[in-house]
């Protein structure tokens, strides 16, 4: 079992050499292939969103400029593709399977996130941006659509990497069905960390399944992990687990995504908001 293809999804230049240094560390190894997908932005969509009483002429304007801004950007994203494909020999542009890594590059047009969300069914892992306050790329929609749309897991990025990425894999432990197919989607990266720790609340909320038995279940893969355990009434809980990734200097977090229900986490805030929100390290979700 591995990841052997990866979607990358570049929304813009400034997230483009941080999202494809992430999916070269998970992807190099298990000799994957990389798509960075570019989706432009459809000027014909605005159409109906524009504003009650706008004439043809304010319309037409208004499209112009958004098929030369999302023009401009694309060219600016190819670019940083192109610069980093040619700066990184161990990923072969348009390599054929069965030869070592591979990356392509795939632009389409229309709404970013309704591309993804069919287009990312077809691979073993989604890479996106983590969303950034007060900036529109990455998307929050897309990040949502990836999450709840594809069945498949994603990788979430955040602006700044680490130094490593899967060295040092903590586990958000729950019982949760989310949780646990969060397990079993990681297992390939997993295997290859030097590192793997289950951040344990306690107590722990119902229905319970030991630590301890995930840990057992871990080694018949050849998988050794620790258990750290906190107090699950000292912090919130998503805090919880970014705090004691930080402090056993995790590189990656395992979670998974929207155990709870994700309108009552809309409302009220909930773990997986709140990691998406704060995360320092990349987020390995799976829902």
């Amino acid at each position: 079992m591995s990841i052997s293809t990866i979607l990358a999804c570049v929304s813009s230049d400034a997230y483009a050499d941080t999202l494809l240094e992430a999916v070269r560390r998970v992807g190099v190894g298990s000799a994957a292939h990389i798509e960075a997908l570019h989706v432009r932005a459809d000027p014909r969509g605005l159409v109906p969103y524009t504003g009650e009483g706008m004439d043809g002429t304010m319309i037409e304007e208004i499209m112009d400029v958004t098929e030369k801004e999302s023009g401009e950007r694309a060219a600016r994203v190819r670019q940083a593709f192109d610069k980093f494909s040619a700066d990184h020999g161990d990923i072969a542009v348009d390599g054929a399977p069965g030869g070592g890594a591979t990356i392509s590059w795939r632009e389409e047009t229309g709404r970013e996130d309704e591309v993804l969300s069919i287009r990312g069914r077809l691979f073993d892992l989604i890479a996106v941006g983590r969303p950034v306050k007060d900036s529109a790329l990455p998307s929050p929609i897309t990040l949502e659509a990836a999450l709840l749309d594809t069945g498949r897991p994603v990788l979430m990025v955040p602006p700044e990497l680490p130094a490593e990425t899967g060295r040092n894999i903590a586990i958000a432990w729950e019982s949760s069905p989310e949780a646990t197919r969060a397990i079993a989607n990681s297992l390939p990266l997993l295997a290859g960390a030097d590192k793997v720790t289950l951040l344990v609340r306690n107590p722990m909320e119902p229905p319970e399944i030991p630590p301890e038995e995930c840990v057992a279940r871990l080694a018949w893969s050849g998988i050794k992990a620790d258990i750290v355990q906190f107090r699950g009434d000292a912090e919130e809980v998503g805090a919880a687990y970014l705090n004691r990734s930080k402090e056993i200097g995790a590189d990656l977090l395992v979670k998974g995504a929207y155990a709870r229900a994700r309108v009552r986490q809309m409302i009220l805030g909930g773990r997986t908001r709140h990691i998406i929100g704060n995360a320092e390290i990349p987020v390995f979700f799976s829902r």
